[in-house]
């Protein structure tokens, strides 16, 4: 499929080549360059007529092409390993070592023992007692008294009274309107087309509105007016009168006597012992230990990697080679048979310089 594609497209290739080199050299005018070779044909000699085009031929050729291929390779690289090797040292340990030593010690020891102490105690005593009472009788009697009443009257007075006259009226206004309006348009090829554009144009309104005329008349209307009246009236008032007597009450009083009792009170009493202690020192040893130790070792190693690298390779194509009519010129060195002089040189011939 790929070889199909690379021959159309030398073809195509040749093709346009012979048709620029033509046109070039004036191949399609009957009235220039009638010889082939470059040379103007004379006024009493016509031209001859152009000779037909030749068919396009195919020649095989080899072409060198390259290929991506995958090559297993061998590298050197460098790689770190971690090894193990044991080491002595010394470290110190503190050691606990006890002794007993002889201390004074002091414990408290609680001892009780009755104490005598006196207290005071409040007795309640009643005690019956002739006393005064004052007691209040409530008495009602009338009284005269005056009051004042507000009495209503009414009266017409006139009054300016303001309405409002409602009259309706028609405005116009000019407001701007937004419409879709369709305009002819021409695109690049020259082709004609209709599209909606948004145009703002001014429209008149019509509205209605309503006036407010004020209107001022007078106006009878009723007014209530008031009139202090004074009243005289009677009312019953009450007073409260004190009376005094004579009453037997219970008096309760509270005497203070002073009362012996026995109470137990603990005391704290210090005691002096001695006693044997176990003391706890630390002493500084010396000890030796084996610890592992991680070393670093970097090393050459070889390795076989995926390369990718370009490898040449032959392959037969076809090439299109055009071929000269038999009524065109012939050179004399080459032997080839060409329509013009310049497309012979392009072809490498050296009798056409």
């Amino acid at each position: 499929m790929k070889r199909h594609v690379i021959s159309a497209f030398f073809a195509l290739v040749a093709v346009l080549g012979l048709t620029v080199d033509s046109q070039a050299n004036g191949l399609f005018r009957r009235h220039r360059d009638c010889d082939g070779c470059g040379t103007a044909a004379t006024s009493a000699a016509p031209c001859e007529a152009p000779c037909a085009p030749a068919p396009v031929q195919y020649v095989e050729q080899k072409v060198t092409r390259y290929k991506q291929v995958m090559v297993e390779k061998e590298i050197e690289q460098l790689i770190s390993k971690r090894v193990n090797r044991e080491e002595k040292f010394t470290y110190n340990v503190q050691v606990p070592v006890t002794t007993q030593e002889k201390r004074k010690q002091t414990t408290y020891t609680t001892v009780s023992k009755p104490v005598e102490y006196t207290y005071n105690v409040s007795v309640p005593v009643t005690v019956a007692e002739k006393r005064q009472q004052t007691f209040y009788t409530t008495v009602s009697k009338e009284v005269d008294y005056t009051y004042t009443v507000q009495v209503p009257r009414t009266v017409q007075k006139v009054v300016k009274q303001t309405t409002y006259q409602c009259i309706n009226e028609t405005v116009t206004e000019m407001r701007c309107v937004c419409k879709l309006q369709r305009v002819t348009c021409t695109d690049e090829c020259g082709r004609c087309y209709t599209r909606c554009e948004r145009v703002t144009v001014e429209e008149p309104v019509t509205r209605c509105i309503v006036k407010r005329i004020p209107v001022t008349q007078d106006v009878t209307v009723n007014e209530t007016i008031c009139e202090t009246q004074i009243m005289k009236g009677k009312k019953t008032v009450c007073d409260v009168v004190p009376q005094t007597r004579e009453v037997v009450v219970n008096v309760c009083h509270i005497e203070t006597k002073t009362m012996k009792g026995t109470k137990t009170v603990c005391e704290v009493v210090p005691v002096v012992s001695d006693v044997l202690v176990n003391v706890c020192t630390y002493v500084t040893e010396k000890r030796e230990g084996t610890r592992l130790v991680c070393d670093i070792v970097t090393e050459k190693v070889k390795s076989k990697v995926q390369v990718c690298q370009m490898v040449p390779y032959e392959e037969v194509v076809r090439v299109p080679v055009s071929s000269a009519c038999s009524t065109c010129s012939t050179c004399n060195d080459c032997g080839t048979a060409h329509r013009s002089v310049r497309l012979h040189r392009s072809r490498g011939c050296s009798s056409c310089n």
